[in-house]
């Protein structure tokens, strides 16, 4: 790396002679891709600190003036997907990055009408998924957008497939399909997801679309974090990034700014004043790089950010048999990956209270009702051949799609995260119930009652309490026993600053800035309340079509 001016550059030949030693710095340092108005949903009174102000930057401590067409503020799913589409289009463009390397890019991307979809068979009713899309998020969105991502995701997700057969050492994409005819239930299952099958030897997305971006002249500078945007009244001109100890670039984009930076997960002054009920889901956790920059830098120019404040979330977070989220330390955060699978789950009482088979943050809102916040999965010796049968979908899968596309996590590597929950005490395992109950730290009267009655909705094929479909009822009989405690596990935040369908931030009139536009976590408008994690990789599919769109856009292109 060639450092200038307090930033760093990276080559082609430094970037790839990293990114293998880097692979797994990409994961940890990016994360899986706030700011309202006074008196918004969710937002407790006086807790708007955390906006502060724009900061002064004295010209004295700018070093440096870039120009450029384009500025891409984010190496992570939405900066590198912008960049790639950028340079594509032979647009001069600039990624600017806070970390020491890019960020993660999340492997399943949701697409409707894909190549690899139609190859199959696989016809998705548009109609239907737009209408669901809305029903989940109480019509707390633009409409708009969910038709640009029906509409477009198609076409961006075979793009992607094109860089895989160009460059077949880095893998191959998989449509994630053939359930769409099986195991359907109460909560509908679309199969629009895609995901990679990456060699090993060669990286993840950031390792494809880095070298992508390079390789058509792309720069990306790591250790630049954005500090604030420019404008000339309502239209952006550029940024400042960098830092007080290591100075400041101006950087001019003739073209357009685009915010990829990601959503507010790490900033907990942020979560606890927009978002206190879903803080309370999850134990604490450290703050890191994704605080709200982008978001802030937008509402610091008058954008408006979405009014109802919604994370992804998923019930994963393994807990000792004593810790609830309130009492669980902050130093350190071991996933149970089968969380999400539907097996009986119980209160801290050790009692039934809610339908399992459900989209990943029910399970965490119906707990939010329960002592302690959290639930106990309860499962026996045959929990493999339970969870092939339960069909689930999306990084919840283990088992190869019907379609032979292969899972995020297979079933050796779940044997081996298990392994170690029960090395530290997590996941608890006994040969009676008895047991069970005590290591657990349940009531044993309760606990047997419970398995009792669900061994007997088992036998009968129907559940008559919670009424869970049938070909996901589990009995539990076989031992050796399981019990592991379960909390959320946070993922990313989901509301974002208000868009239109040019990506470009509204103010609270629904009037557009100019030379900005917003994708990836950083932007709203798309989802409230929850995120549709039925539809696999929505939330990336919707990144990566939108990243295509802008660049159409500042490339000039005639667009509806």
């Amino acid at each position: 790396m060639n450092k200038e001016n307090g930033s760093l550059r990276l080559s082609r030949r430094e970037f790839l002679k990293t990114a293998a030693t880097g692979a797994a710095g990409v994961a940890v340092l990016g994360a899986v891709e706030g700011c309202a108005t006074l008196g918004t949903e969710g937002e407790s009174a006086g807790a708007r600190d955390w906006l502060g102000r724009a900061p002064e930057i004295a010209e004295s401590r700018i070093k440096e003036t870039i120009e450029t067409e384009v500025l891409i503020c984010g190496a992570g799913t939405g900066g590198l997907f912008a960049g790639a589409a950028t340079v594509e289009k032979g647009l001069k463009t600039l990624i600017i990055e806070k970390n020491i390397m890019a960020g993660i890019v999340r492997d399943d991307v949701g697409s409707i009408g894909s190549r690899l979809q139609e190859a199959e068979g696989s016809v998705l009713d548009k109609e239907e998924i737009i209408a669901t899309h809305v029903q989940y998020s109480a019509a707390r969105v633009d409409q708009k957008l969910v038709r640009i991502w029906a509409d477009e995701s198609g076409a961006a997700v075979d793009w992607y497939e094109g860089l895989f057969n160009a460059n077949p050492q880095a893998g191959k994409l998989w449509h994630e399909g053939g359930y769409d005819r099986i195991h359907q239930g109460f909560y509908k299952k679309f199969p629009t997801g895609h995901s990679p099958e990456w060699n090993p030897a060669y990286g993840s997305g950031a390792t494809l679309l880095s070298e992508y971006i390079i390789s058509k002249g792309g720069e990306i500078r790591f250790s630049t974090p954005l500090v604030k945007l420019e404008s000339l009244g309502r239209r952006v001109t550029g940024a400042i990034a960098g830092s007080e100890s290591q100075g400041y670039v101006r950087i001019k984009a003739a073209k357009g700014v685009i915010i990829a930076t990601g959503g507010y997960q790490q900033n907990s002054r942020m979560m606890q004043a927009l978002q206190p009920d879903t803080y309370n889901l999850m134990p604490p956790f450290r703050d890191g790089s994704n605080a709200g920059d982008g978001i802030k830098a937008c509402l610091w120019l008058g954008a408006e950010m979405d009014d109802v404040h919604t994370s992804m979330l998923f019930d994963r977070r393994a807990l000792l048999p004593t810790e609830t989220p309130a009492t669980a330390p902050n130093t350190r955060s071991e996933m149970f990956w089968i969380g999400s699978q539907p097996f009986l789950k119980l209160n801290l009482r050790g009692e039934r209270f809610f339908n399992e088979s459900a989209p990943y943050d029910f399970s965490l809102h119906a707990a939010s009702l329960q002592p302690g916040k959290c639930f106990v999965s309860i499962f026996d010796g045959n929990y493999l051949e339970d969870i092939q049968r339960f069909d689930t979908v999306g990084c919840s899968r283990i088992y190869p799609y019907p379609n032979g596309a292969p899972p995020n996590i297979p079933v050796p590597a779940i044997l081996g995260m298990n392994e170690g929950l029960k090395a530290g005490g997590f996941l608890v395992e006994a040969d009676t119930l008895e047991e069970l109950a005590r290591k657990a730290n349940l009531s044993a009267e309760n606990l047997s009652a419970a398995v009792a009655r669900y061994n007997a909705l088992y036998d009968q094929q129907r559940d008559e309490d919670f009424f869970k479909e049938a070909y996901r009822l589990s009995a539990i009989r076989t031992p050796p026993y399981y019990a592991i405690r379960v909390a959320a596990h946070f993922l990313c935040t989901l509301d974002g600053v208000r868009i239109d369908t040019r990506m470009r931030p509204l103010d609270t009139e629904g009037s557009a800035f100019e030379g900005i536009h917003v994708i990836g976590d950083a932007s709203g408008s798309f989802f409230a309340h929850t995120y549709p994690n039925l539809f696999t990789g929505e939330a990336c599919g919707r990144t990566l079509t939108f990243a295509r769109r802008v660049a159409r856009f500042l490339n000039g292109e005639q667009m509806g």
